[in-house]
């Protein structure tokens, strides 16, 4: 996993919205960066796609629009904790 996907990993132990994600990345990015990380992230189990519910609560979402990624908030899942602990034990 290269360094870019691992500093997103780390900010996502809490739901974190599109824009926090930007704007927390330890590593130099663009918004077109932190959208496709997010993506190979998704499709890889690592990051689960949440929306908020009318209590305010954030409830896992079934998908999310690819184009809208600010629409989503966004949290670390088991197998992504299990990615980014095995990768930290290698380093």
């Amino acid at each position: 996993m290269d360094e870019f996907s691992i500093s997103v990993l780390e900010l996502l132990l809490f739901p974190e919205h599109f824009n926090n994600i930007v704007d927390e990345c330890r590593m130099n990015t663009t918004r077109h960066i932190v959208g496709d990380i997010l993506k190979n992230l998704l499709h890889d189990g690592l990051v689960s796609p949440l929306i908020l519910n009318d209590n305010g609560g954030f409830v896992r979402s079934i998908g999310y629009d690819s184009d809208n990624m600010e629409a989503f908030y966004y949290q670390i899942t088991a197998k992504g904790i299990d990615a980014l602990s095995a990768h930290n034990q290698e380093n």
